[in-house]
């Protein structure tokens, strides 16, 4: 009859390696068949029986030992072989492990909540030696040797009075109980066999994409307000986004979660470590990071010393970010729009003038207030203006803008301080987006509007007139405002037009629509420039392919989806735009003066409804402007704008527009948000879902070979 054995694994510094025996695994099988008179098959399934009994804690050669004790064999003896305990041997169950290896990651501890209501703590090291790595978890008073800096990445530890238990990515992993113990750089002979850390800390300039985690050190330049976003599963995140410098260059970062709440403690200046920040590839094709959870940023690190001093270095206007506490800035003046009042929430009357500000990476606007007015109307158009200790808001379309208070510091033409001008981006109008500035924008025309006057608040006379041009992307309306309203007359349907620094708004139907000023430039019949002819765009909109959310891995494609609303994102549903230009006009405080038209008009609401559509194979944030979400919600702008004014809250709103659970046709084009870094479908036409009409199309696509 068998004989079963319960085993435990205890383990000193040392482990035995292989088995106390004097031949290998095949000899003993060879053994056991010419003792026992077994057959081989019969052998090996009691060898591979005996693991399974044990839970695979012993080799094969373990296993054949034990079988071969309980057929009366026994096999001659030899001194075991002894070595250091090493990463690669610890198996879950082992206890009072001695280990030394090297702090390859820290994790900042984190507070939890225990079912008991009493809060613990948790954070921990990844070890490394020359044979794999291990996570060590520390929990309570033992995370303090992480929260007072009493280890460092690439310093050496001596754990003692481990427990090895099985993870949540099922690898071995090393805890410690109340009898544990961890000696750092300890003064032991096994420190000497680890292999050194690979050097992970680079220069900025030395940012390259291929790099997946480096460290390195800086100073703050400027940091935003933390935000906080709704993720699609419902939780709640945060980020704020980091400036940093050093001798060689300048670097964002994206801070996420506990990273940018941590940030509220920077200020200008501060010398910072990152430790395993993520590389990725941003907005322009600049090399960018990124710290989550895996990483760690230390404020006022030893390394400060290899710093230089924070020198005056203005950001471009491309590298401002909205929520930015304190920045420097310079920028040449491009238009100049007029100061106008209004009323604080005390009833105090306020002035506010803005500036449109270039440089050779893009465009913002300026806001300067109260005191700071004065200075800014002196400012004319070409002006180099130097502005110190601002800060950043979102503006129209939630883009960064700048403004300028009394704390600020203004001077207008510095010496020698120069600023480039801004080269239009090309832009197909497919991928427009709205309120962009400085695009150049070439289409044909397909629809020519004769120019109409209005009036302006001081009595003059203005003028816009409207074409539609098209590309091989797609269809637009452009408004063409004052002496460029004029051109007109020359232009006929079927010429092409290029349209150099012009900018874009959202249109009624939430498609963007693009202006040109007195600031912008018309070219008629360019050379070199091919495009479709007229009957191409006439009565009909490219082709969108039904695609599955799964395959949308890009922005800028023309898509149709069809899948359940899951989620309903709780955002104020509409903005404000001047009913005459369509022009959006900010925040409430001053959203009477549309600075495009130059008068005081009554705002006109454009509905905007964002949710998670998903069909299956994956999800993403669907955005509907205008008339397309009146058409979903079968309500108009102002019934909308009734329906909030007379709800308490937007849960309660939401909740009486029942979109969740509807099952929808979206056809749009895929964009990619800044902030969140994620794709998402701004949709330009939207129906409910027709059960008999979709069992039709998988017919027909059965028929035609797809199931699509």
């Amino acid at each position: 009859m068998p004989t079963f054995l319960k085993i435990s694994i205890s383990v000193e510094q040392t482990i035995i390696s292989g088995l106390d025996v004097g031949m290998n695994f095949e000899q003993m099988v060879e053994k056991i068949l010419e003792v026992s008179k077994l057959s081989h098959d019969e052998v090996m399934a009691r060898i591979r029986s005996k693991q399974e009994e044990l839970s695979g804690f012993i080799t094969l050669e373990g296993a054949a030992n034990i079988v071969a004790r309980e057929l009366g064999i026994v096999f001659e003896r030899k001194e075991p072989e002894v070595k250091p305990l090493r990463i690669e041997d610890l198996i879950p169950g082992m206890s009072k492990v001695d280990l030394v290896a090297r702090i390859a990651r820290i994790r900042e501890p984190r507070e939890f909540p225990r079912p008991s209501g009493r809060p613990g703590l948790v954070g921990s090291l990844l070890l490394q030696d020359g044979t794999g790595q291990v996570r060590l978890t520390l929990w309570d008073d033992k995370t303090s040797l992480v929260k007072e800096r009493k280890v460092q990445k690439g310093d050496i530890i001596r754990v003692k009075n481990a427990f090895v238990r099985q993870g949540l990515d099922k690898q071995p992993e090393l805890s410690l109980g109340t009898r544990g113990t961890i000696l750092v750089n300890p003064d032991d002979p096994r420190a000497k066999t680890l292999p050194p850390l690979v050097e992970a800390k680079v220069k900025i300039a030395d940012l390259k994409q291929e790099m997946l985690e480096v460290d390195i050190v800086g100073r703050a330049v400027a940091v935003s307000d933390c935000r906080v976003f709704e993720r699609p599963d419902k939780t709640t995140g945060k980020v704020s986004t980091l400036m940093l410098v050093d001798s060689t260059g300048q670097v964002r970062v994206s801070l996420w979660d506990e990273w940018a709440e941590f940030s509220k403690n920077l200020k200008r200046g501060d010398a910072v470590k990152l430790e395993n920040a993520a590389v990725r590839l941003g907005l322009g094709g600049r090399v960018e990071l990124s710290l989550g959870s895996s990483g760690r940023l230390i404020l006022n690190p030893p390394e400060t010393a290899e710093l230089p001093e924070l020198t005056e270095r203005p950001l471009k206007l491309a590298e401002v970010e909205v929520g930015m506490s304190y920045l420097d800035l310079v920028g040449r003046v491009k238009r100049k729009l007029p100061p106008r009042e209004f009323k604080r929430s005390d009833g105090s009357t306020g002035i506010v003038t803005s500036v449109i500000l270039v440089d050779e990476t893009g465009t913002i606007r300026a806001s300067f207030w109260d005191s700071a007015v004065d200075k800014a109307q002196t400012l004319q158009p070409g002006d180099v203006v130097l502005i110190r200790n601002a800060y950043s808001r979102a503006g129209l379309g939630e883009r960064p803008e700048v403004h300028v208070g009394r704390a600020a510091h203004i001077q207008i033409n510095p010496p020698g301080v120069d600023v480039g001008e801004p080269k239009p981006s090309r832009v197909r109008i497919g991928e427009l987006e709205p309120n962009v500035d400085v695009m150049e924008v070439v289409g044909r025309v397909v629809e020519v509007s004769k120019p109409s006057e209005f009036t302006r608040s001081d009595g003059s006379k203005g003028k816009v007139a409207s074409i539609i041009i098209g590309d091989q992307t797609g269809t637009t309306r452009v408004s063409l405002w004052h002496e460029q309203a004029d051109k007109v007359a020359g232009i006929n349907v079927g010429d092409i037009v290029k349209l150099i620094d012009s900018y874009s708004t959202p249109g009624l139907f939430g498609q963007p629509e693009l202006h040109l000023d007195k600031q912008g430039r018309l070219e008629l019949n360019p050379a070199e420039e091919e495009l479709p002819q007229v009957d191409v765009f006439r009565g009909r909109a490219p082709e969108a392919e039904r695609t599955n959310i799964a395959e949308i891995e890009m922005e800028g494609l023309r898509v149709q989806v069809r899948g359940t609303v899951v989620q309903v994102f709780h955002r104020r549903p509409f903005f404000d735009s001047c009913p005459n230009c369509g022009r959006s006009l900010g925040s409430v405080d001053t959203s009477m003066m549309c600075e495009e038209c130059g008068k005081v008009v009554i705002p006109e609401h454009r509905v905007v409804l964002s949710f998670l559509l998903d069909d299956g194979t994956g999800n993403i944030r669907v955005v509907l402007f205008g008339k397309v979400a009146e058409g979903l919600l079968g309500m108009d702008a102002q019934q909308v704008f009734d329906l909030y004014k007379s709800t308490r809250d937007l849960a309660e709103f939401y909740d009486k527009l029942n979109l969740v659970g509807r099952e929808l046709i979206v056809t749009g084009t895929s964009r990619r948000d800044k902030y969140l870094d994620q794709l998402e479908l701004r949709g330009f036409d939207v129906r409910v879902s027709d059960p008999r009409e979709e069992a039709r199309r998988v017919l027909e696509k059965i028929k035609a070979g797809s199931t699509r």
